[in-house]
């Protein structure tokens, strides 16, 4: 397979000075003869060589890029990997949105699971239990904090202070209890 790369790099090469030839003569035009009859005829003679040289390189190399197998990254996209044979593809670009969000999702899926790996090294000790003491001397710890409304309320207008763009708004639908809404 690596031979048929190199032999068909170098027919591309080939063609592209096929092609280079034709556009020289091209823009050089008609050169040499003595009328315009010798020199039309010997342009249009060479100009007849330069094209069938550009056509037998690029039927050379038509022929290796069917030998030269494609190998790409398929990925299990199941039927929907049937979306890359649409013929209005340039239309509907769907199948290359599809791949690219299938690619994302594998990344994201990838990116989640070393942050689970990481939690799970750092795991955070959020219980009551102290070491070293017996559970005699352990107090209860508060479930619920009880603070009074003007503690509350001063706290909120620190806040709105702070953030004046922040809209902060606090009712007491139940006596005592502030809900506080932002």
């Amino acid at each position: 397979n690596l031979k048929t790369i190199s032999k068909a790099i170098q027919t591309t090469q080939r063609l592209r000075g096929s092609v280079g030839r034709v556009f020289s003569q091209l823009r050089d035009g008609m050169e040499g003869g003595e009328t315009v009859a010798e020199r039309s005829k010997a342009f249009l003679d060479q100009l007849r060589e330069n094209l069938l040289a550009v056509n037998k390189e690029y039927d050379e190399l038509e022929k290796l890029s069917g030998a030269v197998t494609k190998q790409s990254d398929q990925l299990p996209t199941g039927s929907s990997g049937l979306l890359s044979l649409d013929p209005v593809q340039d239309k509907t670009p769907l199948y290359g949105q599809l791949l690219q969000s299938y690619k994302w999702s594998n990344k994201v899926h990838e990116h989640a699971g070393y942050t689970a790996q990481l939690l799970n090294q750092n795991s955070l000790k959020r219980s009551s239990m102290m070491t070293g003491l017996s559970t005699k001397r352990r107090k209860p710890q508060s479930t619920s904090h009880s603070l009074p409304g003007q503690y509350v309320d001063a706290v909120v207008a620190n806040l709105q202070r702070h953030f004046p763009n922040m809209n902060i708004t606090m009712t007491r639908p139940f006596g005592q209890s502030a809900v506080l809404q932002v």
